[in-house]
């Protein structure tokens, strides 16, 4: 009786041992005490009584499904003549269900040897058979307690002449420790026979059966999607943010215009702005004020290619001689109708060498002018008409006004002036405008008169 008190403090220092090892994986050891009862068979020719058994046992599990186990274990007990006894010896094979569970059912079957000591009817030691099941119920990772239930038959020997057919159950502590720990070939802490999805990436979290969570839809895993609040349906890099192809800042999801140039300025779908209209987008224009219509380079900034100050594009005359002043559509401007309303100009300061058609140096001066006023009205043709005062004979001062007519007429072309625009005819002494008698009067009759023909 002292043995069967010993039972139950030595399952509460079990309990109190630190665990090693996790719900009965291979590799695990397993032991344990365990008491119960026994109900002999009723037609053993001793009667043995209905009375307690205690023992322990010690296992392997070769697998999380399989293992082995060795068990001692006494049964003492009153028969009809003395005090019945049966100590046995055991070796038993289980199949282990729900591998990694908490709650572990399983069945068993095994051989030992009972030895009986039925007092003074005799005492034998037989092989016996044992087939069962019971349940494990794993508190901690390496402590629980079981149940088994068992039939038991052998043959009681010559001296009894009986075979035995009883029925035990038992409860007990049971300690497990050492072992590997369940695979889990993905690393996700879900065991492989428990996870449904064996394949999940390193990282993502997953739910019960090992499946991982998208919560955005995005196709990157929680614990994986470093934005885990994308919009549905947008593009997402590895890492689950959202991608943002041309790099505007707004995602590809959203951006309406995915192919914008790098830098441009755009709005809030993604689009390109272009202020000024010169075809450079906001954000790349240097020059972002250019008038409508200007050529630009490609920084966005109007091209002036004559340097005149109108910008190409704009320039109506885009060849314009270095240095002219133009006007605003970048054209040359007129100068003065050298007529300015009148039929005719003379010319003052225009003067030849004595009694001759030579140009005197001062003469040339103004008559380049005349002519550049000339070259901007290309719709007036006019007379040179050369003058001579009343000195030297008719005939004489009329092939001087003519050959000075034609002198004058000859500078203007050689400046650039149509020659068919231009008559040059001598006048001689004919029309003068002032008194011959005088030097002052014929200073101005000896002159060179422009006339407007049209």
């Amino acid at each position: 009786m002292r043995t069967k008190l010993l039972a139950l403090p030595a399952a509460l220092l079990l309990a109190a041992l630190p665990a090693f090892a996790t719900t009965g994986e291979r590799g695990t050891w397993e032991l344990g005490p365990y008491v119960g009862y026994v109900w002999p068979d009723e037609h053993n020719p001793e009667e043995p009584d209905n009375d307690i058994n205690y023992g322990f046992r010690f296992g392997r599990f070769f697998s999380s499904a399989w293992s082995v186990e060795g068990s001692f274990q006494r049964f003492s007990t009153d028969s009809q003549s003395s005090d019945f006894n049966i100590d046995s010896l055991r070796a038993n094979l289980l199949y282990n269900f729900r591998p990694g569970e908490r709650l572990r059912p399983f069945v068993t079957a095994g051989l030992g040897a009972e030895m009986v000591d039925a007092g003074d009817s005799g005492s034998d030691s037989s092989p016996g058979l044992n087939v069962g099941g019971g349940l494990r119920w794993f508190l901690t990772k390496g402590f629980g307690i079981r149940g088994d239930a068992r039939f038991v038959t052998y043959d009681m020997g010559d001296d009894i002449d009986h075979r035995e057919n009883n029925i035990e159950a038992t409860i007990g502590a049971l300690w497990a420790f050492g072992g590997q720990a369940p695979d889990d070939t993905d690393g996700d802490g879900v065991t492989d026979m428990k996870d449904k999805c064996p394949n999940t990436p390193k990282g993502a979290r997953v739910d019960l059966s090992g499946c991982p969570f998208d919560t955005d839809g995005d196709g990157v895993y929680e614990g994986i999607d470093t934005c885990p609040d994308t919009a549905k349906g947008w593009p997402v890099d590895a890492k689950g943010c959202p991608r943002d192809s041309d790099g505007d800042g707004v995602p590809d999801g959203a951006d309406q215009c995915p192919n914008t140039p790098k830098g441009a300025k755009v709005d809030a779908k993604g689009c390109h702005s272009d202020a000024d209209g010169d075809g450079v987008f906001d954000g790349l224009d240097r020059c972002d004020n250019t008038p409508k219509g200007a050529t630009v380079d490609g920084r966005g900034c109007p091209l002036d290619g004559d340097n005149d100050g109108v910008f190409d594009g704009l320039d109506r005359c885009p060849d314009t001689p270095r240095g002219d002043k133009v006007d605003a559509s970048g054209c040359t401007e007129k100068k003065p109708d050298p007529f300015e309303g009148r039929k005719s100009l003379v010319l003052e300061g225009v003067m030849f060498d004595s009694d001759r058609a030579s140009l005197t140096g001062p003469s040339l001066n103004i008559l380049s002018s005349i002519a550049a006023s000339l070259k901007d009205w290309p719709e007036v043709n006019v007379e040179v008409g050369g003058h001579t005062d009343s000195s030297g004979s008719k005939d004489h001062n009329q092939k001087l006004s003519q050959a000075r007519a034609d002198a004058v007429k000859d500078y203007l072309v050689s400046k650039g002036v149509d020659a068919s625009r231009l008559t040059a005819k001598g006048y001689g002494e004919s029309t003068p405008i002032a008194d011959n008698n005088t030097e002052e009067g014929k200073a101005k009759n000896r002159r060179v008169e422009l006339t407007r023909l049209n």
